[in-house]
């Protein structure tokens, strides 16, 4: 039967088409026409893929809701699966599409639905956070292929946003503004180790959250983070700063983490103080990942190749090193190209010594 409702945002009337599917159960199809013969048509159309199902039920997909989907079978079977703090992203996140696509069978969502949603949540969150949910969102089809839920991909073909580099890290001025504010945090006394060690090391804040006794191996030489990102193993060396600031922590006693709260356990986040220390350190759009960012980028404008950048920082690949992590702002440009000038100011070049201009009028070159 067709169903006529007023849209107030349309400001007319709409059609939609109410049926019984292929269990029995009466259903409300949620697409919305304003064109009552466009309506029936539809309706014609979905009467008879509903025969069609009672017939040849092994020629579709078994039904599920979006929303019955996530609880039953991709939170346990696929996201538990993942360590805690990812099944926990997956849970925030599946729970945005659900809000938008749980009452939807999967095999009615459209690639155009997808757009749809992207296109809303763009003037909602930020790029990245849109991208994470259709990522999640594709990835969870593709399960559901696995599973027999569905036959086809509807996100296959989805373009995601194009995300900026946050062109944002401390100068060493700043840096040392920080470190400054950060010893001045009453309860938080663990904060200005913590900053040290990350712009010494550029570990992920969880990371540096989860770093234990024993992961400062080889004489205190080399950290290791046992479980970074994508559950991979690595080793970061340890600088005299980093390595003195580690003696430090492990001179106290009372848990198995480096970073913990009066009970031994690590801390969830620390927003409640890094952010003040921010303020008090008169800084301005800082996060805690530019620390990691700004180990980056010192690194790199020392000399640091790409490759051994990489797998200090544990990336997959070379392009989110140099793309996202690695700054190169005009002052520090500046300061690069004064390098060049040893070329023609008495630096040996080639086994040659460029003139200099002394008191006595111009030497004579010299070779080795």
């Amino acid at each position: 039967m067709i169903v006529e409702k007023w849209s107030a945002s349309l400001k007319c009337k709409v059609y939609y088409v109410r049926l019984r599917d292929e269990t029995g159960h009466r259903k409300l199809y949620p697409e919305k026409h304003t064109s009552k013969t466009v309506a029936l048509q539809y309706q014609r159309r979905l009467a008879g893929e509903i025969e069609e199902r009672k017939m040849f039920p092994d020629r579709f997909p078994k039904r599920i809701k979006l929303a019955d989907f996530v609880r039953d079978e991709y939170l346990k079977k696929h996201a538990l699966q993942k360590r805690p703090k990812t099944y926990r992203e997956y849970v925030s996140i599946t729970g945005k599409l659900v809000r938008s696509f749980g009452d939807i069978y999967l095999d009615e969502i459209t690639r155009y639905k997808v757009e749809s949603y992207q296109s809303q949540r763009l003037q909602e969150v930020s790029v990245y956070m849109v991208n994470r949910e259709v990522t999640v969102l594709k990835g969870m089809c593709t399960k559901a292929i696995d599973w027999g839920f569905l036959f086809k991909n509807p996100v296959k073909g989805v373009k995601l946003g194009k995300e900026k580099a946050r062109p944002r890290f401390l100068t060493e001025e700043e840096q040392g503004s920080l470190i400054d504010a950060c010893g001045r945090c009453g309860k938080a006394h663990y904060l200005k180790d913590m900053v040290i060690l990350d712009l010494h090391t550029g570990l992920r804040k969880d990371e540096l959250l989860h770093v234990k006794r024993e992961d400062v191996v080889a004489d205190r030489k080399k950290l290791k983070v046992e479980d970074g990102k994508g559950g991979k193993r690595r080793y970061v060396p340890l600088n005299d700063t980093a390595r003195a600031v580690l003696d430090r922590l492990l001179s106290r006693k009372g848990s198995e983490y480096l970073f913990h709260d009066n009970k031994g356990k690590p801390f969830k986040d620390i927003k409640k103080s890094f952010i003040p220390a921010v303020e008090r350190a008169g800084l301005k759009d800082v996060v805690f990942k530019d620390l990691r960012r700004t180990f980056a980028t010192m690194c790199a404008l020392r000399g640091v190749k790409p490759k051994t950048l990489q797998n200090w920082l544990g990336h997959e690949s070379i392009t989110t090193t140099m793309k996202y992590y690695v700054i190169s702002p005009e002052d520090h440009e500046q300061e690069e190209i004064k390098r060049l000038d040893g070329m023609t100011g008495g630096v040996p070049i080639g086994g040659i010594t460029a003139k200099k201009e002394g008191a006595d009028g111009p030497e004579q070159e010299k070779h080795d």
